[in-house]
């Protein structure tokens, strides 16, 4: 990336920040701190990170684990409903009814004895980022045989045979809850990771990480060589693509924003929230040829048929893909300009005036405050575009320490809480987070992965 800061220290400095948080890696895929049972969604960004840090075995047993407790018939105890207004935020027993309802998603969290949907429908990212990431793990992990000439070991085939019923319920789930057939998947209130902040309709991250499950799912059947079920899933995805560019983008805003279900919802639809990025992440992965060549964060991949099968998974006409483009580029200045906050990215770009179950003053948890996590996300997108300034303004937050000066909590960078207050640069909530942790050191991954790549190509 050109003017990327002074390459050689940046990636000196974002080596030294995967050396000094290797030890959050070997642990269990609980967040960390004061949450003491298993975030769905929170356990994808753990198990990449993971898995990309060597720890196998740990993420296939994990991986394993998770996907028992998908709910269906014989499912553990089950309640739901603390984060709706449907159920006056109050926690109820699913019946077998509604876990016939709930059949093939996961839940919101997983304790010892018991699972939780946190809202009155399971949420659309838990289940859909697990896809993505399974179908991640066992992509990459096939590919490295296939890549070295050897044979697909035997435990990788039974966990591969094992898990994909599992990510097929998951996909029929999903998919069930586009009601009106528009190729865009409805929630209701607080069913996606800002479980305060009452969105609900037609919701532009969401959308995103279904379209990450559908794809890196296509890619593994691809790789099985079930190349029906593959392409399959392949004109799901197209068609969500469709749907949102013809949809939720707002040419008048320059960005992607979400289609709110009723009137009551039209202050949270009307909002520009950082998570739309989760979108043109999950494009930059589709259109490499239009952004950054982001190959050097893939596995080795040397059989034929899998090469001829990817150059054709998603046949978006070139004269799209660059309308495509430059939607996204726009977005992403639409971004900077209106979510950021004296050089830190905020979740939404703006107070939110109504939350739920808990009322929430500005700079507080899901409200106009700064999340890691995202940031995380964000940073790399910007990367696989080229951004360098705002990429170097963002990769600050890793390397400088902003007067956090408590005795136990010293020399560490702001990352590590699970948000901060803008207003104070001061953190809240649990300490350390491992999901920001994780996320930032997936993107800190690509970034050396890319450097190494160039250094190879000049040699």
């Amino acid at each position: 990336m050109s003017r990327f800061g002074r390459r050689g220290k940046t990636t000196t400095n974002i080596r030294n920040f995967l050396a000094l948080t290797e030890k959050y890696t070997s642990q269990n895929t609980e967040p960390g701190d004061y949450y003491k049972a298993v975030w769905c969604r929170d356990a994808a960004y753990i198990i990449k990170d993971q898995f990309l840090s060597g720890h196998h075995a740990a993420v296939f047993e994990q991986l394993r684990q998770i996907w028992r407790k998908q709910i269906g018939n014989g499912s553990t105890k089950l309640i739901y409903g603390r984060g709706s207004p449907k159920t006056n935020f109050t926690p109820t027993n699913a019946e077998d009814e509604m876990t016939k309802d709930f059949c093939g998603a996961l839940p919101t969290t997983i304790f010892d004895n018991f699972c939780e949907v946190y809202a009155f429908n399971p949420d659309i990212d838990s289940t859909a980022l697990m896809i993505y990431v399974t179908a991640w793990v066992l992509t990459n992990t096939i590919n490295d045989y296939l890549g070295r000439e050897k044979q697909i070991s035997a435990a990788t085939n039974d966990l591969t045979e094992y898990l994909i019923p599992f990510l097929f319920r998951g996909i029929e789930f999903l998919a069930s809850r586009d009601k009106d057939k528009d190729g865009l998947l409805e929630q209701d209130h607080n069913e996606d990771w800002m479980d305060t902040v009452l969105r609900n309709g037609k919701v532009v991250y969401s959308q995103a990480c279904w379209l990450m499950a559908l794809t890196n799912f296509a890619d593994l059947l691809f790789v099985l060589e079930k190349e029906e079920e593959a392409r399959r899933l392949g004109n799901k995805a197209s068609r969500l693509i469709n749907s949102i560019e013809n949809r939720m983008w707002f040419e008048e805003r320059k960005c992607y924003v979400d289609i709110g279900s009723d009137t009551s919802s039209a202050e949270s639809a009307n909002i520009l929230y950082q998570d739309i990025v989760f979108y043109i992440f999950a494009m930059s992965d589709l259109l490499p040829n239009l952004v950054h060549d982001i190959s050097a964060s893939k596995q080795p991949r040397s059989h034929k048929r899998i090469q001829t099968n990817e150059k054709d998974r998603y046949v978006i006409e070139r004269n799209k893909a660059l309308k495509i483009k430059k939607r996204m580029i726009l977005a992403l200045g639409s971004l900077r300009n209106n979510t950021w906050f004296d050089s830190m990215p905020l979740v939404t770009e703006k107070p939110v005036l109504k939350t739920g179950p808990w009322i929430l003053q500005s700079n507080e948890y899901h409200n106009y405050t700064h999340w890691p996590w995202i940031t995380a996300v964000e940073l790399l997108t910007r990367f696989r575009f080229g951004q360098a300034e705002e990429c170097n303004i963002l990769l600050s937050n890793i390397f400088n320490h902003h007067g956090i000066k408590n005795e136990s909590r010293s020399n560490h960078d702001n990352i590590f809480y699970e948000w901060l207050n803008p207003a104070t640069r001061t953190g809240g909530g649990a300490y350390p987070f491992r999901t920001g942790i994780s996320a930032y050191r997936l993107a800190s991954f690509e970034i050396v992965s890319r450097a190494q790549l160039s250094v190879s190509s000049k040699a």
